[in-house]
């Protein structure tokens, strides 16, 4: 699965897949399109800073299960995508999760695993970081499920439209690793599930999740 990215009709959305950063959804009239979409977005922008000396060049994760999840009732097919390869790395920028038929409403959380169910990583990190002067590739790789809901407060009229952006920041999580003491896996220094700072490591991502309503930049 490393380094591809699956595109298909699922569950009453369309998920897009392009090299380049996506447009916003647009409509017949030029209009937003109706309905709730989902954008994502990472902290730094991928490849970037995360740090001097320690850079971030490529993130990819396997959600499962993303649902907007409506005050009125559980949702449905209409709102949950399912088996999704949200992908960043040079060149190449995830498209927002569509849900055109969506019902009006208020939807207050966004829900969603990352769960690679066990024959893939849940989520697979790249970059390098500058070790006792020299520049060395490093990767984290985490095969446990990683669940989270998070308030997002917004109301859909009848015919409207709303994009929420899901925020991943790397900051906190990847500035905790003691990147010299990891060990050297096929070229690069891992941080994988057998690893005690893998704890700690998750701890700290699992806050690093947050949405909001302005956009994916």
């Amino acid at each position: 699965m490393q380094g591809m990215i699956r595109c298909g009709l699922l569950a009453g959305l369309l998920v897009a897949c392009h090299t380049s950063t996506p447009p916003a959804p647009d409509g017949p009239d030029g209009s937003a399109a109706s309905g709730l979409h989902v954008a994502f977005a990472a902290e730094p922008a991928i490849p970037g800073d995360v740090d001097n000396g320690l850079t971030l060049e490529s993130a990819q994760f396997n959600f499962d299960n993303l649902s907007m999840i409506g005050d009125g009732g559980p949702h449905d097919d209409r709102t949950t995508a399912q088996d999704l390869d949200i992908h960043f790395e040079q060149g190449w920028m995830p498209y927002p999760v569509d849900f055109p038929d969506a019902p009006s409403g208020v939807y207050s959380k966004l829900s969603f695993e990352i769960d690679g169910h066990v024959v893939n990583p849940s989520y697979r990190l790249k970059g390098k970081v500058n070790v006792n002067g020299t520049m060395m590739p490093w990767e984290v790789e985490d095969r446990a499920e990683l669940s989270l809901s998070l308030d997002c407060g917004v109301t859909l009229p009848p015919g409207g439209s709303d994009t929420l952006t899901l925020r991943i920041k790397f900051h906190d999580a990847l500035g905790s690793i003691d990147f010299a003491s990891l060990p050297m896996d096929d070229g690069a220094l891992t941080l994988d599930d057998t690893n005690p700072q893998m704890l700690q490591f998750r701890d700290k991502f699992s806050n690093d999740f947050s949405v909001d309503n302005s956009g994916p930049n």
